[in-house]
């Protein structure tokens, strides 16, 4: 139900992608000059090494032997693990230029990670209006509208997402490395269907947040994060099968059309998963709580018509009261 209904709401409200990828586009510019700025000097610094450049030298022959024909893929596919193996080794030698290294990317994807969730509330707040009145508010709207509640959503949100993304970020890189090793290419389609499981669940695990935010006030931001997570718990099949079918077909989109559009796809992708992901996250909610919505100005759902009758709902009678609000 949650995937059907998302892309429903979709289709009828693509312009809502097109400001979500300019700001997609805001945050990936403002991101690339703050890490010109702080990470040039370090990569300046570990270039003037004699391991590091010796290293980055064979790495970067290799490269240009296999464009160049000079070795076969098979030979290159052998060659590369010992030559980036070569080259890690010899930047993990320069401890404190690779302690910087390690804080700057840390800092940079933070800071990211904020400015695109920073986009989170309001594009969750402009859904909510669609959805139940069929009322539409522009996403510069919405901003301007919930600017502090953003801002607290995005730190908050960075705060609880970010230690959980490097973690799984240096268990998928040493997952991979160890795959890679033993398995050569085939760590590749592994490594994708453990990747689309993992997002999926992590997209599950914050599925409740938002939503909880605009039914109930007066909460905390962490104290609804926590409470939510029940709300996910008695919806986590809907909401993990809806997840991975979108995962799914992003990378189906990435992978089939990345050559045709000279990458741009793979902008525009993350622009479409940002708005379904806040419209399957609150589908989630209006179903677990038993609330008709729109879709577009002629359809409304009647989620009673799936089975979830009052017996079935979650929440108590704070959260139905502010969802009639």
């Amino acid at each position: 139900m949650e995937f059907k209904y998302a892309i429903s709401l979709l289709f009828s409200n693509m312009g809502y992608v097109l400001r979500i990828f300019a700001w997609v586009l805001i945050s990936m510019v403002v991101t690339v000059c703050v890490g010109a700025a702080i990470m040039v000097p370090v990569f300046d610094a570990l270039g003037e090494t004699a391991a590091v450049s010796s290293a980055y030298g064979a790495f970067t022959s290799e490269i240009s032997a296999f464009l160049d024909d000079g070795i076969s893929i098979r030979a290159f596919v052998d060659s590369v693990p010992a030559a980036v193996g070569d080259l890690l080794t010899a930047v993990a030698s320069e401890g404190g230029l690779l302690a910087a290294l390690i804080i700057e990317l840390i800092f940079l994807y933070a800071l990211y990670s904020f400015l695109l969730s920073f986009s989170y509330y309001p594009t969750a707040y402009s859904v909510k209006q669609l959805m139940s009145s069929n009322m539409r508010i522009g996403l510069a709207s919405s901003m301007a509208l919930n600017f502090k509640q953003s801002v607290r959503f995005a730190v908050c949100r960075v705060s609880v997402s970010v230690p959980i993304d490097v973690c799984l970020i240096t268990l998928a890189c040493l997952l991979f490395w160890g795959l890679f090793t033993a398995v050569g290419v085939f760590a590749f389609p592994i490594l994708i269907l453990a990747g689309i499981a993992v997002v999926s669940l992590r997209s599950t695990f914050f599925a409740g947040w938002l939503p909880r935010l605009l039914f109930v006030q007066g909460e905390s931001m962490y104290t609804s994060f926590g409470r939510s997570l029940r709300t996910v718990k008695l919806n986590i099949k809907g909401l993990m099968k809806a997840f991975v079918i979108t995962f799914f077909a992003a990378y189906a989109l990435v992978a089939g059309l990345s050559l045709p559009t000279f990458g741009l796809i793979v902008i525009v992708v993350p622009s479409l998963n940002y708005f379904i992901f806040r419209t399957i996250e609150l589908v989630g909610y209006y179903k677990m709580n038993g609330l008709s919505f729109y879709t577009d100005a002629a359809n409304v759902v009647d989620t009673v018509e799936f089975g979830y009758r009052a017996e079935n709902q979650y929440g108590n009678s704070e959260d139905n009261n502010a969802g009639e609000q």
